[in-house]
């Protein structure tokens, strides 16, 4: 009985380790969905159309077209992702502020495993 038990708990543990793993590889790979939809990079690697335009500030009509990304004034919170690991949904909230521009907003992601990297498919943005 007693190794029965430890068995079931050594494949509760390992599930719990892959399941934490997953999600922070959704956590990573948002980051960058993020950060290259606000920079304007349409990364077809990354997202769909679709998404990128629901995320990037110009496509949302919310700046010029002139506008320039900067790293060091976006900043992105923790990213709580749930995962059936190959389908995700992420939770975030980001924030820009620049002399022009200035958002806090909560964001949540569709993605799906691709290739090796997280897809955006669909963004969600509640100003």
């Amino acid at each position: 009985m007693k190794n029965k038990m430890k068995l079931f708990l050594s494949f509760v543990l390992l599930f719990v380790i892959a399941y934490i793993s997953f999600g922070a590889w959704v956590a990573h790979d948002t980051r960058i969905i993020l950060e290259e939809a606000t920079k304007g990079n349409a990364d077809i690697k990354y997202m769909n159309s679709s998404a990128f335009k629901n995320i990037n500030p110009v496509e949302r009509g919310m700046t010029a077209d002139s506008f320039k990304y900067n790293k060091s004034l976006h900043h992105i919170g923790f990213v709580f992702p749930l995962h059936f690991f190959f389908v995700s949904r992420a939770f975030v909230t980001q924030e820009y502020t620049n002399d022009d521009l200035a958002f806090r907003e909560p964001v949540s992601l569709s993605l799906k495993l691709k290739s090796g990297k997280w897809f955006a498919t669909k963004a969600s943005i509640k100003p």
